[in-house]
C-alpha cells in the first residue's frame, strides 16, 4: 500500500518513505509508528495505546515513545515546534493530521522484479514467518506465537536490519509460497521459519534461516527445552536461539554486501566494517580495516550517525588497550567521532551504546555512564550497551556493578568474537572483587572463544598470577606473545595495571623464560 500526503509518500510494502521524491532513512519502529498514525488520521492516541499498537504491548519508557515521535517528525520534515503533521495534545496524547490518499501496491512479476532490484535500499531485510505447531496443542500454539513476536522484537537490535511487518499475511494461506516467491512479492532478503513440536515432556523447536532470493538454507538449528521450563520463561528460549542465529545472519549480510556490484553506499560500508569485526574478531588488522571503511562511510554520508559512532568505539578501545598507535591523535579522533554521532542521533540505542562505550574507554566516565544507561533503557536487548556499561564501571573501580552489567551483556549476546573481549573484562572485574576462581573460569572461556586475541591471554595470566600459579601464568603470557610477538609493556599494563604487568615480566625474567 502507498500512502500519500503533502510531499510525503510511504510505501508499506517496500518499507520506504520518500519526501519530495527523495528516499528518507527511517528506523523500523519509527516507520511502524508513522504508518499507524497515517492510517488513523485525526485519531487521538495515548502513549499506552501507541505502545499496544507499535510495541505490541511491550512496556517501554516515555523517553522511548518521545524519541520515536521526534524521529518520526524529523523524517517528515516536521518538528515539535512546527507540529505540521503529528500534533501533541498536552495531557492526552498525539494525533496525526493531513489529507491522506491510498494506492494499491504494484504486483511483483518477472518484469517488475528487475525494477525493484534497481530501487532496493542497501539495508538488509528479514521476515519471521509464523511458526508451525505440529501437535496443535493450545499451550504450544501460544508459546510459538510468543516466540515469533520476541524474535522479531530482539532482532531489531541488529543495526540497519529491517524486519517485515507482513508475516501475518502468510499465517492462514493454504499453500505457503516458496522463499523465492516471498522475495518477489515483498522484496525481502532473508526468511526465518520454524516449527514447534511437543515430544513427551520436551518441546522441540526447529528453525532455519533462508536466503529468500536463492531459496538456499543458510543455517538450521534444533532446540529442545523441558515443557515445564517454557511456561513464563520464553526469554531464555529466545536468547538461546538468537545466540546461534544472529552470528549466521550477520555472516550472510556481510557476504552479501561484499558480493554486491557497483560502488558501496555509506550503509554498505558500515555493514562491511561491522561484519569484519563480528566474523574476524577484534585485532589490530581488523581494527584498522574497519576504521578505514567507517571513515569512508562518514565522508560519503555525513548525516549517517552509526558510522562515526562505531568508529569512535573502535578507536577508543584500540587506544585503551594499546592496539592503535599515535595515541593522542587517536583519542582526539575518537572523541570527535563520538560527539558528532551523538549530535546526529541521541535517541538510537545502538548509537548511544557505541559512543558511550568510546567515552568510557577514553576515561570519560561521568560522560559515558548517563549515555549508556539511556542506551539500555531505550533497548534492553542491546547486549553491547550492557557490556559497555559494565566496562565503564570496571574502569570506575566499581566491580560489583561491572560484574552485574557485563554478565547481563554476555548472557543476551550472540555467540560471536565479542564474547572474548567481554569475557576478559568480566574476568578483570571478578579479580577486582577477589573472586579468583570465577575470574579464572571467565578468563579461560574468553581465551577459548577467540584463538587470535592476545587480550584474553594477558588477563588470564594476571588472574593466574593473583591465584599463586606462576608457571601457568607464564604459559598464558607466552601464549599472548605467540599471538602478538611485538606485544609491548604498555599494552600489557593498559589491560591489567602497571603493578601486575611488572610482576608478570619480573616472573619471566626470574625463570629465564621472558617471551620474545
Amino acid at each position: 500500500m502507498i500512502l500519500r500526503f503533502a510531499d510525503i509518500e510511504i510505501n508499506t510494502d517496500r518499507y520506504e518513505l520518500r519526501r519530495n521524491g527523495e528516499l528518507v532513512d527511517v528506523e523500523p519502529l519509527v516507520f511502524d509508528l508513522l504508518v499507524h498514525f497515517v492510517k488513523h488520521v485525526n485519531t487521538l492516541f495515548t502513549r499506552d495505546e501507541l505502545m499496544d499498537a507499535v510495541w505490541s504491548g511491550r512496556v517501554v519508557s516515555d523517553a522511548t515513545v518521545s524519541g520515536c515521535i521526534k524521529s518520526a517528525r524529523r523524517a517528515l520534515g516536521d518538528s515539535g515546534e512546527k507540529q505540521l503533521y503529528i500534533k501533541t495534545v498536552h495531557g492526552r496524547g498525539f494525533r496525526f493530521i493531513g489529507d491522506v490518499s491510498q494506492d494499491q501496491p504494484q504486483t511483483f512479476t518477472a518484469e517488475t522484479t528487475s525494477t525493484y532490484k534497481q530501487t532496493k535500499q542497501a539495508e538488509p531485510s528479514l521476515i519471521v514467518l509464523p511458526f508451525k505447531c505440529i501437535n496443535g496443542i493450545p499451550e504450544i500454539n501460544g508459546f510459538a506465537e510468543g516466540l515469533v513476536a520476541n524474535l522479531e522484537t530482539i532482532l531489531t537490535r541488529i543495526p540497519l536490519l529491517r524486519i517485515s511487518a507482513q508475516a501475518s499475511d502468510y499465517a492462514h494461506r493454504n499453500l505457503m509460497p516458496t522463499a523465492r516467491q516471498i522475495h518477489e512479492e515483498i522484496g525481502i532478503d532473508y526468511l526465518l521459519e520454524g516449527n514447534v513440536q511437543l515430544l513427551g515432556d520436551q518441546v522441540r523447536i526447529n528453525i532455519q534461516l533462508i536466503d529468500a532470493k536463492s531459496g538456499f538454507r543458510l543455517w538450521a538449528g534444533l532446540f529442545e527445552h523441558a515443557l515445564n521450563e517454557i511456561s513464563g520463561a520464553i526469554d531464555g528460549v529466545v536468547i538461546d536461539i538468537l545466540s546461534k542465529l544472529e552470528p549466521q545472519l550477520n555472516r550472510a549480510i556481510y557476504h552479501s554486501v561484499c558480493a554486491s556490484e557497483g560502488p558501496p553506499s555509506a550503509r554498505e560500508l558500515y555493514l562491511e566494517a561491522s561484519g569484519i569485526l563480528a566474523l574476524k574478531g577484534w585485532h589490530l588488522d581488523t581494527f584498522q580495516e574497519a576504521a578505514a571503511l567507517l571513515r569512508r562511510s562518514s565522508d560519503q554520508d555525513p548525516a549517517f550517525a552509526l558510522a562515526p559512532a562505531y568508529l569512535s568505539l573502535i578507536l577508543a578501545l584500540g587506544h585503551r588497550v594499546g592496539l592503535l598507535s599515535q595515541w593522542e591523535q587517536t583519542k582526539a579522533e575518537a572523541i570527535e567521532a563520538a560527539e558528532h554521532a551523538l549530535q546526529l542521533e541521541n535517541m538510537d540505542s545502538t548509537v548511544l551504546g557505541f559512543a558511550g562505550c568510546a567515552m568510557a574507554d577514553l576515561g570519560l566516565i561521568n560522560r559515558s555512564l548517563p549515555i549508556l544507561k539511556h542506551a539500555v533503557e531505550l533497548n534492553p536487548a542491546n547486549a553491547q550497551a550492557w557490556a559497555a556499561l559494565g566496562s565503564a564501571y570496571l574502569i570506575d573501580r566499581q566491580p560489583k556493578l561491572a560484574i552485574k552489567n557485563l554478565t547481563r551483556g554476555i548472557d543476551i549476546s550472540p555467540l560471536d568474537s565479542r564474547l572474548s573481549i567481554w569475557g576478559a573484562l568480566l574476568a578483570l572485574a571478578l579479580m577486582q572483587s577477589n573472586d579468583l576462581d570465577a575470574a579464572q573460569i571467565q578468563a579461560e572461556l574468553a581465551c577459548q572463544r577467540d584463538d587470535r586475541t592476545y587480550l584474553s591471554r594477558v588477563v588470564h595470566a594476571a588472574v593466574l598470577l593473583r591465584g599463586n600459579n606462576p608457571q601457568a601464568a607464564l604459559q598464558a603470557l607466552t601464549d599472548a606473545y605467540r599471538i602478538k610477538p611485538d606485544l609491548s609493556d604498555i599494552e600489557i599494563d593498559a589491560l591489567i595495571s602497571a603493578k601486575l604487568g611488572k610482576q608478570l615480566r619480573a616472573l619471566a625474567v626470574q625463570t629465564g623464560q621472558k617471551p620474545g
